[in-house]
């Protein structure tokens, strides 16, 4: 299994997720890294094992608030060897070296289909869920085609909290879509979620709150600082 840790970028700081409720996230500060600056979240990270990729959300982007992408040039550049996986709505970000753009549901628009025909991968889906519903237009869950191969399932009502993975959803996209690389998102607290999730099929999951939490430890993870060729998993 691969975790890749998230930072929330919001009004220049690392902040804390809560649940999709973003009116409810507050800077960055815990035992693992009591700073919200998001050049020492990421060097807070990597005491904890050799990270290979993050994700980024650009809260700011994605609400149409402004934009942190000098703060995530900065990051890039003070990490080359890093892979950034970026969300920041739509546009999304430009395929760089070390970077790759992330579209997540919510963000799409009326046109979102000629757009999403327009992208050339690698790129990610991510599919955003609140409780019940998707976050974006319903449509895109029947027209896969468009899909890229890798496909984030965000359970945003469970990020943050502690009751553990959408298993029902995550079973349910699974089983119709085998051939997806899926990568899980949200409530994911422990060893035991990890497990059941590579049972599952799932080798790549983000994680955060339960790296701050101290309940998610890496090293217990057993995960491979290597893939067999043609796992289609980016490096």
């Amino acid at each position: 299994m691969e975790l890749i840790p998230v930072i929330d970028l919001l009004h220049g700081q690392a902040v804390l997720a809560c649940q999709g409720r973003r009116d409810q996230y507050r800077p960055l500060t815990t035992s693992l890294c009591p700073s919200s600056d998001p050049l020492e979240v990421i060097a807070a990270y990597l005491t904890l094992a050799p990270f290979r990729k993050f994700y980024i959300a650009d809260v700011d982007a994605i609400e149409k608030m402004g934009d942190n992408g000098i703060i995530i040039d900065s990051v890039r550049r003070a990490f080359p060897a890093l892979t950034f996986w970026i969300d920041r709505g739509w546009p999304p970000v430009c395929r760089q070296a070390n970077q790759i753009p992330v579209i997540g549901s919510e963000s799409l628009e009326n046109d979102w289909r000629e757009n999403l025909s327009a992208m050339n991968e690698p790129w990610i889906l991510s599919l955003d869920f609140d409780a019940d519903k998707l976050r974006g237009p319903s449509e895109i869950l029947e027209e896969a085609s468009l899909w890229p191969r890798t496909v984030v399932l965000m359970s945003l009502s469970r990020v943050g909290g502690e009751c553990g993975p959408d298993w029902h959803r995550l079973s349910h996209f699974i089983n119709l879509h085998p051939n997806r690389h899926w990568i899980a998102s949200g409530g994911i607290r422990q060893q035991q979620d990890l497990s059941r999730l590579e049972r599952m099929g799932i080798r790549q999951a983000l994680v955060a709150s339960a790296l701050h939490r101290g309940t998610l430890i890496p090293g217990e993870t057993k995960e491979k600082s290597r893939h067999p060729s043609g796992s289609g998993l980016f490096r």
